[in-house]
């Protein structure tokens, strides 16, 4: 066995124990959705007001919530978003005003048990410390949700695959249909403005 080779296997030993396999729980909140949860991360209640779910491990530095947006209620206010007009007048906008430096990756279009979904890493620094975050923001016929999970950017390497298997895990539970936001109809108003376009 000569050295190089040597050499290469003792590397490659030390960065495979940078690594860890989290052992995951399936978390239900509110009889709205599941997640799955690593082991690591504790309940909380500071992250975020609006905030339908919040675990951390402040020792580590890892954080996750979950805010969720009845379509229903957004309607009211005539909000009638897709998943594209959410990411980028709401979800989006939070970060670009409190990070310094944020930069938001384009993001990328999955399909995550049913509902469709936008998946954005965002960096930046956060009282001085530089910050990764990994949000998904998932469609469904009833609500909107950002599921937003960070760390230290240092550590993204050590906590990327933990995020994207919460993401990924996140079900929305049978709602009943009254919470369905109703179509709006279209006005006289409406047809004139369609018939002026064209």
């Amino acid at each position: 066995m000569n050295k190089k080779f040597i050499f290469m296997f003792l590397l490659l030993l030390t960065f495979a124990s940078c690594y860890f396999d989290a052992v995951f729980k399936e978390v239900k909140i509110n009889n709205r959705y599941t997640i799955l949860i690593p082991d690591y991360l504790q309940p909380c209640t500071d992250l975020h007001k609006d905030a339908s779910l919040q675990y951390q491990n402040t020792e580590k530095d890892v954080y996750a919530l979950v805010i969720d947006e009845k379509k229903k209620t957004m309607m009211n206010y005539d909000l009638n978003f897709d998943v594209d007009l959410y990411f980028n007048n709401i979800a989006k906008q939070g970060f670009i005003e409190t990070i310094k430096n944020g930069k938001i990756s384009i993001p990328g279009r999955e399909t995550i048990n049913g509902s469709k979904a936008l998946i954005a890493d965002i960096t930046g620094t956060v009282d001085q410390t530089q910050v990764f975050y990994k949000m998904g923001i998932l469609e469904t016929p009833f609500t909107f949700y950002q599921v937003i999970i960070w760390c230290r950017a240092e550590n993204k390497q050590k906590y990327e695959k933990d995020m994207i298997k919460m993401i990924e895990s996140f079900k929305e539970m049978p709602l009943p249909k009254e919470e369905l936001p109703e179509l709006k109809q279209p006005t006289l108003a409406d047809s004139v403005t369609i018939k002026l376009k064209y």
